[in-house]
């Protein structure tokens, strides 16, 4: 049986500060295959790693050392040298993010990086970077157009020459079929909700359900002209994976719960690679591998080595 990829979400955020070349380097020494990670395009169209589209206070820390108490400080109303100025490092003692990372080897002084930084670190190399185009369906305000985001990161690649190393991804399709436009020869995967969101029953809080009342937009999206479909919606193209298909992506990237013999079946017979997000849990790992699935995204890749000799 052929092992899956070992993708590092956001570098491996169970083990390193998240999307920091502290974590991508982690995960390169200890063998992953790759990492995910997140970009926002900023005010002079830098493309800046990083999770939210506005700076996170339980990770962040201002040019004084004390930490941030703002949520409204979008990445797109600022220069990336600006963002230099934080620290992202290390979580805020006592925050939920701090307690939910407990062996975190925090690293402080680390900055926000730029997508170059990491496309260095992988030249030469087999690593795959995944790059999600983080661009905001539900207040797009937030940040810039999708289609930005999609000439920034193909622009990038190919100046950096990268294009063996990267998989495109992410949660709005609309950035994905602007990339696939611009580049037909990037693989693009589309990442999905999870699809308990849309059943007949509700969702477990493990599945992070949206807030009332936009779970039930949400809802509403899915049954007509979902914002992230660049008109690819289950309802036009009868069901998730033929929309998938039919948009040119070569693969799936779902929640993890999503996948099941069945599911990954269905995308084998729509000619499409699977990959699981995030899979944190030895036993889900152990459940991924063997339904054969391409690659798994998870924070903590030495769990996912030892799953994957075992």
């Amino acid at each position: 049986m052929s092992r899956p990829l070992n993708i590092a979400h956001r570098g491996g955020a169970g083990l390193w500060p998240e999307n920091t070349m502290a974590a991508f380097a982690g995960a390169a020494a200890m063998g992953a295959h790759g990492f995910e990670l997140d970009v926002h395009i900023t005010r002079d169209g830098e493309v800046a790693v990083y999770h939210d589209d506005a700076l996170k206070p339980e990770i962040t820390r201002g040019p004084d050392g004390t930490w941030i108490t703002r949520r409204d400080m979008l990445l797109k109303d600022m220069t990336f040298a600006e963002l230099q100025a934080f620290d992202v490092g290390r979580a805020a003692p006592g925050s939920r993010y701090a307690a939910e990372h407990p062996v975190t080897a925090w690293a402080d002084g680390a900055r926000v990086p730029h997508l170059r930084e990491v496309l260095a670190l992988v030249r030469g190399t087999h690593l795959q970077v995944w790059i999600e185009l983080k661009s905001n369906f539900v207040e797009p305000g937030r940040t810039v157009a999708p289609y930005v985001f999609a000439e920034k990161v193909v622009t990038l690649i190919r100046a950096e020459r990268a294009e063996a190393n990267v998989v495109i991804i992410g949660f709005d399709w609309r950035a994905l079929v602007a990339a696939q436009r611009l580049a037909p020869d990037l693989p693009v995967w589309f990442t999905t909700l999870p699809q308990s969101w849309f059943g007949p029953d509700d969702p477990p809080l493990a599945h992070w359900p949206p807030p009332e009342p936009l779970y039930h937009k949400f809802r509403a999206w899915d049954r007509t002209e979902a914002p992230w479909a660049a008109g690819f919606d289950k309802a036009r193209h009868g069901g998730l994976l033929p929309a998938i298909k039919a948009s040119g992506a070569q693969g799936w990237f779902p929640f993890h719960p999503d996948l099941d013999a069945s599911s990954v079946a269905r995308a084998r017979a729509h000619g499409l690679k699977v990959g699981g997000w995030t899979v944190n849990a030895e036993a889900d790992m152990q459940r991924l591998i063997g339904l054969g699935v391409e690659a798994i995204c998870t924070d903590y890749p030495d769990r996912l080595a030892t799953a994957s000799r075992s």
